[in-house]
Formats: C-alpha cells, structure tokens, sequence
C-alpha cells in the first residue's frame, strides 16, 4: 500500500514536471535577469535618481530667484471731498481702476559660502546614493548565487538519493531471493523494503525542498513563481586569491567601508553648512514696477510709473542665543561618531575578510577529503553488496555500509555548496561580485 502511495506522489510530480516549460537557466542568466528586475534594485536606483534630481544649483542657493507679481482691482464708490481751497467735489458711483505689475529678482551672492558646502553635499549625497545601490546589487546577486546553487545542491542530492534508491532495490531483491532459497528470513525482506521506502520518502522530500528553492529564486528575480527552470548540474569554484592581495584591496573596494567614508565627508560639509550661519549674508535684488491707475474722482484722475529698482541687502546675525554655535557643535559632534562608525567598519571588514578567507581555505579541504570519503564509502558499499549476494556478508553489514555511503554523498554535495558560498562572499567583501 506505502509503495502505491509514493507511486501515486511520483507520477503527480511528473505531471506538474510536464505542464511546466523547463528552459535552461545559467546562474550569469539568473544574476542579469535580478539585476534588471529585482524590486530592491529598482528601488533603489530610483533612490539615485532622486539623489541626482536633487543635485542642482537651485537646491544649493547658487542662483538667482525670479517672481513675477501682478494686480488688477476696479471700483464704483460715491465721493465726496472738500479740498483745501474750500472746493467741493460730490459724486455718485465714481469709477476707479488700477493695474499694477513687478518682476522681482533676488540673489544672494555671499552666505559666508553656505551654498557651496551644500552643493557638495548634495554631490556627495548622488555618490552616496550610487554605492547603496551597488550595495544593494550585491546583496542580491549574493542572495541569487546562493539559492541558484543551492538548487543545484538539491538536485545533486535527489540525483544520489535515485541511485540509493537502485541500491536498495537490488538489495531488497536478493533478500526476496534469499528467502525464497531458505537461506534467509522474511525479516531481512521486510528490513529490505523498510529502507527502500525511506529512501523513496526522502527523495519526494528532495523534490519539495526543489521546488521551495526554484520558487525562492523565482520571487528574487522578480517573475511569476511558477515558472520552471533546469539549472547546471555541478558546482564549479574559481575565484583563487590570497589574503594579502584581499588585504590591498578591500579598502578601496568595500562597498560597506566606501560608504562609510562618503557619509563621513558629508558630516563634513554640513559643519561648514553650520559655520556659515555666523557669517553675514549679502543679496542683491533688483525689480522692474509698472503700475497705472484711473479716477474719475480725488486729486489724480490717472496716474502711471514704470522703471527698474536696483537694491543691495546685507545682514548678519551677529548673536542667535547660541543657537548657531550649539548647532556647530552637534555637526561636529555627528561628524566624528561618522569618523568612529568607519573606524569601527574597518575593523569588521578586516574580520570578515579574515573569517571568509580562511573558511574558504578550509573548505577548500573539506571538499578534497570528503571527496576521497565518498569514493572509499561507494567502493566498500560495492564490494559489501557483492558479499551480501554470495553470502559472506550479513543484512546488517550491508546496512551500514550503505548508510555510511549516504552520508558520504550529503557531505560531498554539502561540502561544495559551502565553498561556493564561501567563494561568493569573498567576492561580496572585495567589492567584485558586482563591477
């Protein structure tokens, strides 16, 4: 009945195998298609757009403003005036209308060069804004080399598990013609079956850890979830560098430490943009006035101007209440707190490459002994299912011989996707998993 049923599962996988379109996915295909389409890069490049869009003359104050202003007003009053000669003046429903415009100009031309700290500021804030987006790719392409291999991974398991399978298949045969024979129990038969359908429930496990994975990777590189993929089957490593040319390099390379330093020069700029508060500020403004007005009663009955107003404007706020000086003091104050974060940065950076270099020196050999475990593992199970068939050996050697095998491959295949990742993240620290 279990067998049946783990025929059944078999077949619905292979019919939802069926209905999807496998296409060949390489992982360089996969980290094109997360670059172009992954939401948090598309977020974050329009964070840079934005940074750029800010990034003007305008925003920093460096250039003129210009304001346009117009009025138009009309009236019908009753009058009644009395001069000063003793005339009298007395109407009913007096008509008045007026029309005034101005064209106003206003630049600052010293603001103790307030501008031009922000103006760099805001230049710096567009690099800033670069790095987090190349900060942000390679966090994703890290995240895609590791669910694309790890797909690879599950794949190579089930792959082994399919040949355990074969093994205790065979097995499970010569136990049903053992005792058929005589020469051995129904208990050997039925221990046969017992791991043969382990063996089966494993690879059906596989198969869902599969589809989790292909799923997860799906979603990262933002297209429907549903759509299946074949991809390679080996985990190739190599990226061979040294510690030291990593130890010349990540300081000039590190994402998260280039960060660091930009957002510490930017505190720098604003402790200037701080200081040019105590300065005096001087503006020129001019205007252009035309104004006219009719009356059919009062002293004018029209009246018109026009022509240019040149002004020049200073001012300096000699005392704030501290105001000003206090805001210097907090400016530097979040300046060196920037200046201790990449001190701090450097230093993790330095461990991370140290820790990352020497897990990937140490799985480097792992790989090689658990390799050479996987052969001497395959090649006992060989010559014990070979004893088990002529009856030099029991059920229970042939068991462990088995097991031992089994584990050999998950640690083999284990193995290789730890130095993959090991790999990806040295990359990551260097600053060379995106160029």
């Amino acid at each position: 009945m279990l067998g049946k049923m783990y025929k059944c599962v078999f077949f619905c996988l292979l019919l939802v195998g069926k209905a999807m379109a496998q296409d060949a996915l390489t992982v360089q295909e996969a980290i094109a298609l997360a670059l172009q389409k992954n939401y948090s890069i598309l977020v974050a490049k329009n964070q840079q757009e934005i940074a750029r869009v800010q990034n003007n003359a305008g925003n920093a104050g460096l250039s003129p403003t210009l304001s346009l202003n117009g009025g138009l007003t009309s009236a019908n009053l009753n009058s009644y005036q009395v001069f000063s000669t003793g005339a009298v003046q007395d109407k009913t429903g007096a008509k008045s209308n007026g029309l005034a415009g101005t064209v106003n100009a206003d630049w600052t031309v010293f603001d103790g060069l307030r501008m031009f700290a922000i103006r760099k500021r805001l230049s710096m804030n567009e690099t800033l804004s670069a790095l987090d987006l190349k900060r942000q790719m390679e966090n994703t392409v890290f995240d895609v080399i590791s669910l694309y291999f790890n797909v690879v991974r599950v794949k190579q398991l089930i792959a082994a598990a399919k040949q355990d399978l074969q093994i205790y298949e065979e097995r499970r045969k010569i136990a049903e013609l053992r005792q058929a024979v005589g020469s051995d129990s129904k208990v050997e038969v039925l221990l046969s079956k017992s791991d043969e359908n382990r063996a089966r429930s494993v690879i059906v496990q596989l198969e869902l850890d599969l589809l989790t994975s292909k799923t997860s990777l799906n979603t990262l590189l933002g297209r429907r979830i549903d759509i299946d993929f074949n991809a390679v089957d080996s985990i190739a490593v190599n990226y061979n560098p040294t510690l030291d040319e990593l130890k010349k390099t990540v300081y000039t390379s590190n994402t998260a430490l280039l960060m660091s330093k930009q957002s510490e020069m930017i505190f720098g700029e604003s402790v200037k943009e701080a200081r040019a508060l105590t300065l005096p500020f001087l503006t020129v403004n001019g205007s252009y006035v035309y104004a006219r007005t009719e009356s059919q009663s009062g002293f004018l009955f029209s009246n018109r101007q026009n022509g240019l107003n040149l002004g020049l404007t200073g001012k300096w706020v000699f005392f704030s209440g501290g105001k000003n000086l206090n805001l210097i003091k907090e400016r530097n104050i979040l300046a060196l707190n920037q200046r201790l974060i990449t001190e701090q940065t450097q230093l993790q950076v330095d461990a991370v490459v140290y820790v990352n270099y020497q897990s990937y020196l140490l799985n480097k050999q792992i790989v090689v002994m658990e390799y050479q475990n996987l052969l001497d593992s395959k090649e006992v199970q060989n010559i014990s299912l070979e004893r088990y068939k002529i009856g030099k050996a029991n059920l229970l050697e042939t068991i462990e011989t088995q097991k031992n095998l089994e584990i050999a491959q998950v640690r083999y295949i284990n193995a290789l996707y730890a130095i993959k990742l090991a790999e990806a993240s040295l990359l990551r620290v260097n600053g060379n998993l995106v160029k």
